[in-house]
This record gives structure tokens, C-alpha cells and sequence, in this order.
């Protein structure tokens, strides 16, 4: 009889066949965390009920029905169904113990108040005799399994399930708030989604990821090699700092750009359990990018997830179509070996934002690296401080936070957060007293230096021109578009800031070497590019040292400089505080035309910084508080709705758009298609614009746009491409 009940058409299986495959799933789970997760043989039991159970309503007619002819009026959600015959199992046991309940509920959807709202006039259809079946294949297996707990059949059979069963305020109000409730939930829904979605695939679990330091050396070597940057892998062999960080505890690691960060973080690593995750977070997608191939290089790309708002793009690029929307799901929930992400997609935790259960679960004792974490503004960085206590108290995760540019007072605050027993600072201190660039002042506005900068570009000098905003950045371009500079910011559409991207870092063979480039902060982060001059608009003095290591990246030149000419009123008013611009412009102009030190860079930081209060900041304060919020708010485990951005940056107000020149050509595409010609813009913007919305959800916006200039707000579109 069961072998007609479906869970799932196109190819058919059978329920039984399903929740087999899930409980092998599971199964490997618990192999792999058991002796790791310190949870007890009850909660273990009741993890493998959910994971039997998880599809029990499955087998109504409603559902069957609606395989059969594809009715959905009449269709009940089957996880309503599961975890309410879960529940009646031993009601008094989860009424006080209700966490799996809620994962069977929510394996599917949002965990929220409107969760089972649009069901609650709905006929239950039960057949007496298919349910009779079921209930002995499920007895059998618990019987199997689990020989004490009571039966299933012996229990629901004495109960009628009538129509108040779809009451579920019952159930919202029994959920204790404490953080132990909160624990236990994100691991009983993790494993089961987990089971769930890898017993749908019909795959195993990828094998764990084990190296050890030299066989990270033999990739790396392997990778110079083939760049042609060795001659054999004899030549290459770890620097005494990135050896320094082979340590068993949390690292805070400064040290300049180009000194080997990333495989400094890498063989700290290399030291974490067998199931553990790697976490790479960073600032930008751009930077993200280049880190994920270059980690795809040394550990094979089935090891290595890429993870941010447009990663299911980049990977339809790369993969074409052996990269699937299910691929994407387990990639941004952290499902392989190593992850690489912007740094949102672990904040994100903290607020109940999209799978925040599974990426919570994989961070348990997972190795966290937090690159270039000096970028981030008071509130982000308040949010990251909250996550750190969160993971490291809760879940034992670790962390190596690395910089090239690490104000003491930001040092502190990390000191504090981690703790000074439980943190090893380290430092690469041979490249600090070494000066890569001389740096000059020029008291002028950029259209003043000219001369100068036609004179360096007649000369084939590698010339990178650094502002403050987009609009100027494009403005630059129109003037020295006869010596084909490259622009380059984040106003252009995923596809084409790709093919910008892969020009500017050497990445397209069929394209010339970029040697002018004009770009805004994008380039400030993680870019392996190398420039002879930098003349660059005043910013904060980390900045200007970031951009800085853009020039003479691998020290081997002598004549390279970086020129500073004063930042524009726009700059100061709506991109960098005043005061930190005005202290950065005139310590620079004290050490003019001098070869700084790494070290004497550093010093500078300070001096800038000295007045600055991070933990008093509002802003600073204002996170802290809001991530305390959800932990202590009757919605601490249920789902919010919203996007990364909306919570986890400081001032981030952005909504992607597409240029409404593409919207004929995308009519009939994908949904994945469309994501290519998106483009992130701020909401004050948007509003000026005509805009329209497809049936996808796409907003298409009345914006000029061009293919080497970005969205350009001062133009009219007047270009039509059908």
C-alpha cells in the first residue's frame, strides 16, 4: 500500500523511499557530531523523531491529491501535519521541551506567526488504512532504533485529529526565551534540514577536509609555479610570521599588504577538528571573489563555497549550468569544507535572517578568519564584536583576525572582546620596518595635477587614480578616455564589474594589461594589483594606506610614489567624517615626500585615531543593543524578514535595480539570467528614476547606463538595445 504514497514527483519517490534516504542522511550526521556537540541521548532521540517524522503529513489525501493533479486549493502543509503528530506523541513532554516541534514546522518555511495562517479553513482528508500502514512502517522503525520510546501507533490512535488542532497559538506560547532553548533549536532544525535537503540530492555528505601545513606549502607552490612567479617549489617557502600563526588558540595578526596574510590564516586553520567549517569573511564582493579562486586553486573547487548577494551569478558564469539553484542553497548555508564570504552572511545570524539556522550550526568549533576588519564602521563593527562573544561562548568558535592597519584602540577592543588569555597577537615586524613608496602632498584639487598625470601616462608609467564617489570616477574617465583607462566601482552590473574585475587583476587572456585605472574604495581591499603611481583624493588615513599597497605591491621598484591631493566637499560631507580627512591631510603633509615605513604608516593610524571613542559611539552601541534584542524578544527563534544590508551595515539604505535598457532582452529569461544585469544603487537615488517590477520581482530602473562607465545618474538614457 505505502508504495504508491509519494513524497515527490518528477522523477516519483515513494515517502517511504525518501525518509529512508533521510535517515541515512541523518545517520552520517550524527556520526560526525555526536562526540562534539555535548548534547544528551534524549536529544538525540528526539532529533531522529523529527527526522522520521519530518514528512508524515505527506501521506494526507490533501497532498496526494495534490501530486496527482496539481490542486493546491485543497493541499494542507504536510510539516503542519508532521509536527502536530509529533507533538501529540508525548504532549506534555514537548509542551515543555519544544524545539523539535518547531523544526518539523519550519523545515520549510519561515518560523513566524503567519507560519500555517492561510491552511486553518482547510479539510483534513485522512484514509484510515494508507495512515494505519504508515504509522507501523514508522513503529518499526522506533522499534529498531529507539526500543523505549513508547509507540506511535499505540498513542494516535487514540486521538481524533479534528480541525482545533490547527490552533497553533497553543504552541507559540509554550517556546521558553532562554539561549539554551535557542541552542537547542538551531541544532535540531539544522540536522534535520540538513538530512532533509542532502537525503532530496541522493548524495553523501562531502568528505571532510583534512590538511596540514605542508600540504598547504605544496598548493601554494604549485600555484606560483604555474603563475610562473617561481622557478621551482624549492624556491618558495612559508615566511617566519605566517609560520608564527600556527597557533591553538584566537590570533589577532597585523601586517602589511602582499606579506601573506591569507596563508597565514590558512595554516591556523589547518589546526581545526575534522568536522569543522573554514569561515573566510571580507569586506566587498570583489575581494571575496579573487579570495575564493585563489582558495579553489590550493583545495579543489568541491571544497570551497563562494557566498554573497551575487555568487548564484558568478557560478552560473564559471559553471554554466553543472551549478544548480540546490548547489546554491548548500553553499550559502555553509555546507562545504571551507566558505568565503562577505561578512554579512554571518551577521545576519544574529538578526533570524534567511537559513540562519544551518550557517549557526556549521559554526560550531568552525575556524572563523576576519580579514581587513579596520574597514568597517561602528555599527557593523559592533555587530561583528556581538557575534564573536556569541559564537566563542556558545558554539567554540575560533577566530584570526587579521589587518594591514590596526589602530590601538581597535586592537583593545578586540583584546577585550576575545579575551588576553584566550588571544595570541602576532605581527609580521620584518616587513614593518621596510618602505615599499615615497608619499607627496599635493594642496590642489585633482583636475589641478593635469600635467602631471598626462606627463606619467605618456611615459607608460602604471598610473591608478583613486577617488572618493562614483560620479567623480566617471567624471575622470571622460577626460583621459583617449589613454583607455579602465573604470572601475561597484555601479555597474554583476556581469560587467565581473569582466572589469578579471581585466584589472590579469585574469583575461585576450585582454591587454590595465596599466591606467581610475577607481573609487573598491580597490582599497585584497586586489593583487600593482601600480607604479597612486594619486589618490585625502581619505581616512587606513584608506590611504590600503590604497597604497596597491603600488609597488611586490617591493621590487624604487621610483614609486603616492600622491595625495585634498578631498572634495562632497567627500567630506557625505562619505568620510571631517575631522578624520582634516587630521589625515595634515600629518601627511608633515611627512611629505618622505618613504614611510610599514611601522611609521602605522604610527600614523594612531595619531589620526587618537580622539576617536569606538565604544562609546552611538552607532557602536546602537548594534550591540539590537543583537542582544532578538536573543531576549519573544521572537528569538523565529524568522525575520529582509535582506542582509537593512542590518548589518551602517547607513546602508541600497535596493538592486536593472537598468531599464536590458528589460526587452529579459522578458522571457531566467531568474538567474536577470540577476546578471543587477546592480546595487541607494534608495535616495532610486526614487528620482521611473521604475518598473516583473513578475520575478526584478526592478527594472529608467537609468543611463554604459558598459564602461556604469549606471551614470547625470545622463539621460537614451540608447535602446532590442
Amino acid at each position: 500500500m505505502l508504495n504508491n504514497i509519494l513524497a515527490k514527483k518528477n522523477p516519483d519517490e515513494t515517502l517511504v523511499n525518501h525518509t529512508e534516504a533521510v535517515l541515512q542522511s541523518w545517520q552520517e550526521l550524527k556520526e560526525r557530531y555526536q562526540s562534539t556537540i555535548g548534547f544528551s541521548e534524549e536529544f538525540w532521540q528526539n532529533s531522529y523523531l523529527a527526522a522520521l517524522l519530518h514528512d508524515t503529513g505527506k501521506a494526507l489525501d490533501n497532498f496526494q491529491e495534490m501530486l496527482k493533479d496539481g490542486n493546491y486549493e485543497e493541499n494542507i502543509r504536510h510539516e503542519f501535519i508532521s509536527g502536530i503528530i509529533l507533538f501529540l506523541t508525548s504532549s506534555k513532554y514537548y509542551q515543555a521541551n519544544p524545539a523539535v516541534v518547531w523544526a518539523v514546522f519550519s523545515h520549510h518555511k519561515k518560523l513566524n506567526d503567519e507560519l500555517f495562517t492561510d491552511i486553518s479553513h482547510k479539510e483534513i482528508k485522512i484514509n484510515a488504512e494508507i495512515f494505519k500502514a504508515w504509522f507501523e512502517y514508522l513503529n518499526a522503525k522506533m522499534k529498531n532504533d529507539f526500543t523505549q520510546r513508547e509507540s506511535i501507533l499505540k498513542l494516535l490512535f487514540k486521538i481524533e485529529i479534528k480541525q482545533n488542532l490547527y490552533n497553533t497559538n497553543i504552541l507559540l506560547t509554550f517556546t521558553k526565551n532562554t539561549i539554551a532553548t535557542r541552542k537547542e533549536y538551531i541544532f535540531h532544525k539544522a540536522l534535520l534540514c540538513a538530512a532533509d535537503w542532502q537525503g532530496s540530492s541522493h548524495q553523501p555528505f562531502a568528505p571532510l577536509l583534512k590538511y596540514r601545513q605542508v600540504d598547504l606549502q605544496v598548493a601554494v607552490s604549485s600555484k606560483l609555479l604555474t603563475e610562473k612567479k617561481i622557478e621551482n617549489n624549492a624556491c618558495f617557502q612559508f615566511r617566519q610570521f605566517q609560520l608564527k600563526s600556527n597557533i591553538d588558540k584566537n590570533v589577532l595578526a597585523e601586517a602589511p599588504t602582499g606579506s601573506g596574510k591569507t596563508e597565514a590564516a590558512l595554516i591556523w586553520a589547518s589546526q581545526k577538528e575534522d568536522m569543522a567549517k573554514i569561515v573566510y569573511l571580507l569586506p566587498t564582493r570583489v575581494t571575496t571573489n579573487a579570495i575564493y579562486q585563489r582558495l579553489c586553486r590550493y583545495f579543489g573547487d568541491n571544497n570551497v563555497a563562494l557566498v554573497h548577494s551575487s555568487a548564484l551569478y558568478f557560478q552560473k558564469e564559471r559553471k554554466g549550468n553543472d551549478y544548480s539553484y540546490f548547489d546554491f542553497l548548500r553553499d550559502k548555508t555553509f555546507f562545504k569544507n571551507i566558505s568565503v564570504c562577505t561578512i554579512d552572511q554571518v551577521l545576519t545570524m544574529g538578526f533570524n535572517l534567511g537559513y540562519w539556522e544551518l550557517k549557526t550550526f556549521h559554526l560550531f568549533k568552525a575556524k572563523v578568519i576576519i580579514d581587513e576588519i579596520h574597514l568597517y564602521e561602528p555599527y557593523t563593527l559592533g555587530l561583528i564584536v556581538a557575534t564573536i562573544k556569541y559564537l566563542k561562548e556558545e558554539f567554540q568558535t575560533t577566530f584570526f583576525i587579521m589587518t594591514a592597519t590596526m589602530p590601538d584602540k581597535l586592537k583593545e577592543l578586540i583584546i577585550d572582546t576575545i579575551g588576553r588569555d584566550q588571544l595570541e597577537q602576532i605581527a609580521d615586524k620584518e616587513l614593518l620596518l621596510l618602505a615599499r613608496n615615497s608619499f607627496e602632498v599635493r594642496d590642489s584639487q585633482i583636475d589641478d595635477l593635469d600635467d602631471e598625470i598626462r606627463i606619467v601616462l605618456n611615459e607608460d608609467r602604471k598610473v591608478l587614480i583613486v577617488v572618493n564617489t562614483v560620479d567623480e570616477a566617471i567624471r575622470l574617465y571622460h577626460k583621459y578616455v583617449d589613454f583607455k583607462p579602465v573604470c572601475y566601482h561597484g555601479r555597474f552590473i554583476n556581469k560587467d564589474k565581473l569582466e572589469i574585475e578579471n581585466i584589472v587583476t590579469g585574469k583575461t587572456e585576450d585582454q591587454e594589461e590595465c596599466r591606467f585605472l581610475i577607481a573609487t574604495q573598491i580597490v582599497e581591499v585584497s586586489l593583487d594589483i600593482d601600480y607604479d603611481i597612486l594619486f589618490s583624493e585625502n581619505a581616512p588615513i587606513d584608506a590611504i594606506i590600503q590604497r597604497a599597497g596597491r603600488v609597488n605591491r611586490t617591493r621590487k621598484n624604487e621610483n614609486t610614489k603616492v600622491i595625495v591631493f585634498r578631498h572634495t566637499e562632497v567627500a567630506e560631507r557625505f562619505v568620510y567624517p571631517k575631522d578624520i580627512l582634516e587630521n589625515t591631510y595634515a600629518l601627511l603633509e608633515e611627512n611629505n615626500g618622505k618613504r614611510l615605513t610599514e611601522q611609521e604608516l602605522t604610527s600614523l593610524v594612531n595619531q589620526v585615531y587618537k580622539n576617536t571613542d569606538i565604544v562609546n559611539n552611538e552607532e557602536y552601541q546602537k548594534a550591540l543593543s539590537l543583537y542582544k534584542e532578538i536573543q531576549k524578544q519573544n521572537h528569538f527563534i523565529k524568522d525575520v524578514s529582509g535582506t542582509d544590508g537593512i542590518y548589518t551595515r551602517e547607513g546602508m539604505d541600497s535596493v538592486s535595480i536593472i537598468p531599464m535598457r536590458f528589460q526587452p532582452e529579459l522578458v522571457n529569461s531566467p531568474q538567474y539570467e536577470k540577476a546578471k544585469y543587477e546592480v546595487s544603487i541607494r534608495k535616495q537615488r532610486y526614487g528620482q528614476f521611473r521604475h518598473e517590477k516583473d513578475k520575478d520581482g526584478f526592478i527594472y530602473l529608467d537609468v543611463h547606463y554604459d558598459d564602461k562607465i556604469g549606471v551614470d545618474f547625470k545622463k539621460k538614457e537614451s540608447i535602446k538595445i532590442f
